[in-house]
């Protein structure tokens, strides 16, 4: 399998893995070991990243994946930038997988905030991976403000749809400068 460079840093695998919707802290560790992946999100507002006993992070190894703090539930650029800036004055890389989505129903991210929110954090010396609509000209923005990747989504969130933005997505990975990672779906 293709390795996947992200700012400098390679992962042996190109899947990255959520923390959300697991039966059990045990269902979770099992799934991320047969994953293979290196790259492990995790939602800041559903664990206690000052708690090393969180059940949840006590049953993932630091040592063996990269910790990805997300801002999920973000309605705002000023939400998601405090959730990141949270996550890293507990300890964690200033890694951030970017979410800002003000419709808890639909989950569709804010185009406007989210660029507002990336410009901040990669000014404060986040890495930035911004879930975005598959929107080039959205995503060559991004770019231009030094995210290390950009998210379009395949589907909307939990559609189990699979990837329905194909041609946007051509397009972004046609005109991209940095890794495109399909999310979503």
């Amino acid at each position: 399998m293709d390795q996947l460079t992200i700012a400098g840093r390679t992962f042996s695998s190109r899947l990255m893995v959520g923390t959300g919707k697991f039966s059990s802290s045990a269902a979770m560790k099992a799934a991320l070991e047969a994953s293979g992946a290196d790259i492990v999100t995790v939602a800041l507002r559903r664990v206690d990243l000052n708690d090393p006993g969180d059940d949840m992070l006590s049953h993932i190894d630091r040592e063996r994946y990269l910790l990805l703090p997300n801002t999920s539930g973000a309605r705002d650029a000023e939400e998601a930038i405090r959730l990141a800036r949270l996550a890293r004055a507990a300890g964690c890389e200033p890694w951030v997988k970017l979410e800002v989505t003000p419709d808890p129903y639909y989950l569709l991210p804010d185009p406007i905030e989210t660029l507002k929110a990336a410009e901040v954090l990669v000014r404060d010396g986040f890495t930035v991976l911004p879930y975005i609509n598959a929107d080039p000209v959205l995503a060559k923005h991004l770019q231009e403000a030094g995210t290390a990747t950009v998210m379009p989504l395949g589907a909307p969130i939990g559609t189990n749809r699979g990837v329905r933005t194909r041609d946007q997505i051509a397009i972004i990975i046609e005109q991209a400068t940095v890794p495109v990672v399909v999310d979503a779906g």
